[in-house]
């Protein structure tokens, strides 16, 4: 699982692609003067035809290297490269060695310009420094970021060539214009250049290994190498170069100027050293300071862990267990000594309670995805004694100030004693439920009894008029049934209140409205209104004759208030005496107002009934006075 990189190792990795960048183009410049005769380019670098074109194209493709090198995916290329230059190297030694001749200079000069013909009247030879700098950066490409001892090597081959062009360098600042005895020294200036920054640019592209990560290191070890590398490096030379021009002017002879250099070093080292001891003074005050607020910090976070009621796992980047609180420990078996430093799936192991297959690990996923994973259930935590104990899991990942992965944190929890609970619940219900239904058929038996003995008309319609009440509260508890009593449907329940009076010749019904969950305190007292007002109009309204005509509607308001209309059309409406204050309309009227706290308005119209219902569909505290009936004088 590839993480990102932390933002020093990235300036790093950036410093590599722009030393092979400048190298790429120093080698570029080279090939291009060979190639056609530019008199400002010549004038504005002087000294590229130094370098012979062999040497030129030879960094180039080392820079090329270099760059690929700083990318995962094309990093085989860059080993491709390494392997091309240390046989290129070799074919080169060989060819000065025993005589015979590759053609490389000639291949890269374009046919029939002055340099070609040059190239042709005086052989041209590759640097023996040029020429073993290319192989062993070619040794260092092959070997590079590949970890242990084979990084190791490559980074010493570094240093080597680091060494090699710095002497030259050094050679060239002081005024040398032979070359040296050693034949790794035979190099121009530019080649030096080139070397320079190509070993440079090979320990910045490795930040996480040897003297790369040395170096980027936020710490006081690394601040101070920071801060004296520099020192070290260029301070010698510096003063070296000040010592040689005094004795080349005849300012001293040789030993006072080697007197000389040797106690200014020492002054000047010490004194940059004292600088860099101040930094590293404030750098202890800091880490002090910060000890301290971690410590407070972790005492901190030990007590919220311990206080917490659910399961908490901590990990670092790679996964991998760096505390558990007690709860964790006591749900998955594990104690925290055992578990730090195992992977997380060994200590949180979880499997889908239906498929039985493992569940991809929330910690895992959180460092993956770096975001926070939202709680899931359906699944089994296996412990270390292979018990299963239902759980619900989250996961987030941990980021630093840098941006980089710091870690994850995995939350999860025991749901055993909440499902014994809804277990527990449901059968409550389920029981509650098989004794309202007994309890209604008993009422039912009851009333179909009465009516069977009934022998008066009166009685018989009373009978009836109750049998039908007690068959909408039974569908009203059906409703509730149907959603485990967490409402219902108001469309539903108009809907399987007036089914029975829908057919192709009878009357026509109109319903509109999006659907409503009524609450369940709502439930039964609108089932008997619908009831009450779909009886009335059977007997007295739109329902009792098939060219009549009733619409429906409802919509919700502000205040989550159910406004509901019921209007009637009817060809032949009953005069509003016979209608007003019938026991079914006192039912409607005192079951919205006292019972749910609405408001109800009846108008008796020529056309037929119209009612208003404004219920609440939170409980309402105080029921509502009742409504002045209004009823309209017929034409």
């Amino acid at each position: 699982m590839a993480l990102p990189a932390p933002r020093a190792e990235r300036m790093s990795l950036l410093l590599a692609r722009l030393a092979a960048f400048v190298v790429a183009l120093i080698g570029a410049l080279i090939l291009l003067a060979w190639q056609l005769p530019v008199p400002r380019l010549t004038e504005a670098f002087p000294g590229l035809a130094s370098m012979t074109p062999a040497a030129a194209g030879g960094v180039v493709a080392a820079a090329i290297g270099l760059f690929c090198l700083t990318f995962r995916p094309i990093r085989p290329i860059a080993r491709l490269v390494g392997f091309a230059l240390v046989v290129l190297g070799l074919a080169i030694f060989s060819q000065d060695l025993f005589g015979f001749k590759l053609g490389l200079d000639q291949a890269l000069i374009r046919a029939g310009s002055v340099a070609a013909g040059a190239a042709q009247a005086e052989e041209l030879h590759l640097a023996p420094g040029v020429t073993g700098l290319l192989i062993i950066f070619g040794l260092a490409l092959l070997y590079a970021k590949q970890g242990g001892i084979p990084s190791a090597f490559s980074q010493i081959l570094a240093l080597i060539i680091l060494a090699q062009v710095l002497i030259v360098l050094a050679g060239f600042a002081y005024g040398v214009t032979t070359n040296y005895t050693f034949p790794f020294t035979d190099m121009s200036m530019y080649g030096a250049i080139c070397g320079l920054l190509l070993g440079f640019g090979l320990l910045a592209a490795s930040p996480e290994y040897g003297i790369g990560a040395a170096i980027v290191e936020q710490s006081p070890a690394g601040e101070m190498l920071r801060r004296l590398l520099p020192g070290i490096v260029v301070l010698p030379l510096v003063i070296g170069w000040f010592a040689h021009q005094a004795e080349t002017r005849t300012y001293y002879d040789s030993a006072a100027t080697l007197a000389i250099f040797a106690v200014a070093s020492i002054f000047v080292l010490a004194l940059f050293a004292w600088t860099t001891i101040g930094a590293v003074r404030r750098a202890d005050r800091d880490r002090n300071a910060a000890l301290m607020e971690l410590r407070g910090q972790r005492e901190w976070l030990s007590t919220t862990l311990a206080s917490i009621g659910d399961g908490v796992i901590a990990t670092d980047p790679n996964g991998s267990v760096l505390l558990l609180n007690k709860i964790a420990e006591q749900l998955t078996g594990w104690q925290g000594a055992k578990a730090r430093g195992r992977p997380i799936w060994e200590v949180f192991r979880v499997i889908n309670e239906n498929t039985r297959k493992p569940v991809d690990d929330p910690a895992l996923k959180a460092l993956r995805e770096r975001a926070v994973t939202r709680f899931e259930s359906g699944a089994l935590l296996v412990t270390s004694d292979k018990q299963e104990l239902p759980v619900e899991h989250c996961g987030a990942p941990i980021i630093g100030f840098d941006g980089s992965l710091a870690g994850a944190v995995l939350i999860f929890r025991d749901v055993t004693e909440r499902r014994r609970t809804a277990q527990r619940q449901s059968m409550l219900v389920g029981e509650l439920n098989h004794r309202v239904k007994n309890a209604l058929a008993l009422v039912q038996s009851l009333v179909q009894a009465s009516l069977r003995q009934a022998t008066s008309r009166p009685a018989q319609a009373m009978a009836q008029t109750l049998a039908e009440r007690l068959q909408a509260l039974h569908r009203a508890h059906d409703l509730l049934l149907e959603s485990q009593w967490s409402g219902a449907s108001l469309k539903a329940m108009v809907e399987r209140e007036l089914d029975p009076y829908r057919r192709e010749d009878g009357p026509k019904i109109a319903i509109k409205g999006n659907d409503v969950l009524l609450p369940p305190q709502c439930t039964s007292i609108l089932a008997m209104t619908l009831h009450e007002l779909a009886t009335n109009a059977v007997k007295y309204g739109a329902l009792s004759s098939n060219t009549g005509q009733l619409g429906i509607s409802w919509k919700t308001a502000r205040g989550n208030r159910l406004l509901l209309t019921w209007e009637e059309r009817a060809t032949l409406a009953q005069a509003p005496a016979r209608r007003n204050n019938g026991f079914g309309m006192q039912l409607i009227d005192k079951g919205i107002r006292h019972n749910l706290g609405g408001d109800t308005k009846v108008e008796f119209r020529p056309t037929g009934l119209y009612v208003e219902l404004n219920v609440p569909l939170e409980q309402s505290k105080e029921p509502r006075p009742a409504p002045q009936q209004t009823a309209a004088l017929s034409a």
